[in-house]
């Protein structure tokens, strides 16, 4: 059924949000101005920068946990098909949008403290300061999934007209395929190009010589309608130079998308499906609420279960994936981990994604939750902890391996960590 376009999407938007309670605002001045070593970094987590001495390792049961997680898995074909690029242009072409470093924009100025604690960037840090400490971790032995880097786009109006006041951040095409270049065997690169753009086409043509088969895409933030006829140019050249698009479904936190998160309904995602593109929901739409848009009375249902409607659909088996990311985080895996866990049939259709630097900021995973649900044991959990301390983005895929649901016992099959065909890393 094709979606009512911008009449459903101004229906669907939340407003920005204005307040927030007192503790939240204490939490915004105190993280600002008790700085490094203390709130911040007790949110963001410090990561990168605690463990990357060369002589400390794992102990013996840590060990034994990561064999058991990689156990039965071809390591050249394992893949995190998430993991972000940043930089603010100190020594790159990288943006991010000014309000993000103004003390006049708490909220904006503190996320972006927490995001360069997790990654362990220090804010005088150059930008390959981030890609080199992500190397670090991705080099470090036992290796996780080779990261897949993900440029980002700038968002732009519906005239095509680059909008830089509501543009969050950007990483350029060239910046992410240069650090693959940099880095031989170490990572992949997916770009972002935005479809309404006058030189789309062309740039996803030029991007696809250099070896991209994956756009990244986050509609809310970028101002994308992926049921827009206009992305048809796009979809038709993504289909003939076999490309596929990682697209965020459901509710976006991470960036200020307040005003457009119906644009991250999955059921938007029909349009790009049915013209034969290949499509990896992001985070299996695990958060939030969309309209929908099968339903005459256009009521508000959770976005995940519009994603598993369109999951079931026959017709887009073989074309539609769901990729994993963030289902752990506390706010998301309510009603979502189990799930996903338990559906066997669906492993095989399901990627694998860390959303780095995520893993890194403390507050967002509870294995303390997920133990006392069931999920984990507790000497599951303690052992994990160690793993965490040693590198977040082993942690991620380890946990991934060794969840279980409470009611089956049922964990992630191997098959959904692995490359998948018509993917990158197959």
């Amino acid at each position: 059924m094709e979606p009512r376009g911008e009449t459903d999407r101004k229906q669907g938007r939340r407003g920005r949000r204005t307040g927030c309670a007192a503790g939240t605002l204490f939490l915004v001045i105190a993280g600002l101005f008790l700085g490094r070593g203390t709130l911040i970094d007790y949110l963001g987590g410090h990561s990168a920068l605690r463990a990357l001495d060369e002589g400390e390792t794992l102990s013996p049961r840590a060990r034994a946990l990561v064999e058991r997680c990689f156990a039965g898995l071809d390591p050249t074909r394992l893949v995190d098909y998430h993991a972000h690029l940043a930089g603010i242009g100190r020594g790159s072409d990288c943006w991010v949008n000014p309000r993000m470093q103004s003390l006049w924009h708490p909220r904006d100025h503190l996320r972006l403290a927490i995001y360069r604690s997790a990654a362990g960037v220090r804010p005088d840090d150059p930008d390959d300061a981030y890609a080199d400490l992500l190397a670090a971790l991705a080099s470090r032995e036992p290796r996780p999934p080779r990261p897949l880097l993900l440029a980002f786009d700038y968002r732009y109006d519906p005239s095509g007209k680059r909008d830089l006041e509501h543009s969050e951040f950007y990483v350029p095409n060239d910046y992410a395929l240069a650090l693959r270049d940099a880095h031989p065997g170490l990572f992949l690169a997916a770009a972002s190009i935005h479809p309404y753009r006058d030189d789309a086409v062309r740039e996803l043509e030029r991007v696809a010589a250099r070896g991209v088969s994956l756009i990244k895409w986050l509609p809310a933030a970028q101002g994308i309608d992926p049921a827009d006829p206009r992305c048809d140019p796009f979809y038709a050249a993504c289909v003939r130079l076999h490309v596929a698009l990682l697209v965020h479904v459901g509710e976006e936190q991470a960036v200020e998308a307040e005003a457009d998160q119906e644009l991250g309904n999955p059921l938007r995602l029909r349009r790009p499906l049915e013209q034969g593109v290949v499509v990896i929901a992001a985070h299996c739409a695990s958060l939030g609420e969309n309209l929908d848009l099968d339903d005459p009375a256009r009521p508000r249902v959770r976005a995940f279960e519009l994603f598993m409607r369109l999951m079931g659909e026959k017709r887009f088996e073989g074309r539609l994936f769901g990729e994993i990311s963030t289902v752990t985080q506390r706010n998301r895996y309510g009603g979502v981990l189990a799930t996903l866990l338990e559906r066997r049939d669906l492993h095989p259709r399901l990627v694998n994604g860390s959303d780095w630097p995520l893993p890194g900021v403390n507050v967002l995973t509870s294995t303390r939750a997920l133990c006392a649900e069931g999920f984990l044991t507790p000497s599951e959990r303690e052992t994990l902890g160690e793993i965490y301390q040693w590198s977040p983005l082993l942690f991620d895929f380890c946990l991934k391996r060794v969840l279980r649901s409470p009611r089956t016992g049922q964990g992630f099959a191997g098959v959904l960590f692995e490359a998948k065909e018509g993917l990158p890393g197959y």
